[in-house]
């Protein structure tokens, strides 16, 4: 919430001041301001200060005319890396740390079974992996060297050394809206950069968050690309059905065809677990939650929300519209008041829950 101001020392009533007369005492001579005083005041007003706006991450821009064509090495990973403890796991991929042999380097290098991608997707995975690695964003996980094999690639990566952001958030337990929108602003300019640069990630989520530092140094890195697709043209439509239940766009669940703004509703998604601490669609089965998400049916009514900027709900607002083409778009984003940190409020927010996150 905004700072309040002291409130004004009333007049007289509205009375008419005293006449001045000849043989009135002189004034008390006004005292000079000690210089703990005067520091103080400065402190005051230090704090009465408008926050400052946060600066934009930005990323190098892909020029798909000049993607490496010998991108991926075909000889044997482990003659270059050494691998340790698997530290992540999903549906089509296994993650390990891994140590480089050459300087002891630390990296994590995702193996993925080409079991799981049949036919001429191996050729549009490998296109993917081509555009991923050129990929340079401060807030998206870097992709360093590639390595293929008759069973499996494997993809060479940063290592964050820290955790998904929602466990962290849970560990550090209180957190103020502005802390959140430090958060999504690190996202969205990530996303912003994925969407010029003629990607759509297609499965943001809480679980693909990594994050590293602490407070205003925190920095929250988009993780995984299992789902991303390229689109070539600004009007180019994706058709495949992807993502998880909470997060997906309505347009994904009605088998339409759609773009790259349902990354932005997912965003709308995260924005509202990271300020009430549960998520806006939830039921009993899946029918029904998928059915509230068409019906684009939540609300603000639970008390955690009383404390909850108006700015805040406006951004949610924005971005949580069944029609793509009112969503807002990434740079819509960037240039509302509550990402930029200037209407985000100081108040502790409760205590999350980490089981409401899950997909």
């Amino acid at each position: 919430m905004g700072c309040v101001g002291s409130k004004e020392a009333k007049d007289n009533g509205g009375a008419k001041p005293a006449k001045q007369v000849n043989d009135a005492k002189p004034e008390k001579p006004v005292e000079k301001p000690s210089a703990g005083a005067s520091e103080a005041k400065a402190t005051d007003d230090k704090k009465k200060e408008p926050p400052a706006e946060r600066v934009i991450p930005q990323g190098e821009p892909i020029k798909l005319d000049e993607l490496d064509e010998d991108f991926i090495l075909f000889e044997p990973i482990e003659d270059h890396y050494e691998l340790g403890e698997e530290i992540g796991k999903g549906g089509f991929s296994v993650v390990y740390k891994a140590v480089r042999k050459s300087d002891q380097g630390e990296f994590a290098v995702k193996c993925i079974k080409k079991k799981m991608v049949e036919g001429d997707d191996i050729k549009l995975l490998r296109r993917e992996i081509q555009i991923m690695k050129k990929l340079n964003h401060p807030n998206i996980l870097k992709l360093y060297e590639v390595y293929e094999d008759d069973e499996q690639f494997y993809l060479v990566m940063e290592l964050v050394k820290g955790k998904e952001l929602f466990d962290k958030i849970v560990e550090r337990g209180m957190y103020s809206e502005r802390d959140a929108a430090n958060i999504i602003l690190q996202v969205v300019s990530a996303v912003r950069y994925l969407h010029e640069n003629g990607i759509a990630h297609r499965d943001l989520k809480p679980e693909n968050l990594l994050s590293a530092g602490e407070e205003e140094n925190e920095i929250v890195k988009i993780a995984d690309f299992g789902f991303s697709k390229s689109f070539a043209d600004e009007g180019e439509k994706l058709m495949t059905s992807c993502g998880s239940p909470g997060y997906v766009a309505p347009e994904i669940l009605t088998a339409e065809s759609y773009d790259k703004s349902v990354d932005m509703w997912s965003v709308g998604v995260i924005i509202y677990i990271l300020l009430s601490g549960y998520p806006p669609f939830y039921a009993d089965s899946a029918p029904a939650l998928f059915k509230k998400i068409m019906d684009v049916k939540y609300d603000f009514d639970d008390s955690v929300w009383d404390d909850i900027s108006d700015s805040a709900k406006d951004l949610i607002r924005n971005l949580l519209v069944k029609d793509p083409s009112k969503r807002f778009t990434a740079s819509h984003c960037l240039e509302h008041a509550w990402v930029r940190g200037s209407a985000a409020n100081e108040r502790q927010i409760l205590k999350m829950n980490r089981d409401n996150t899950k997909s």
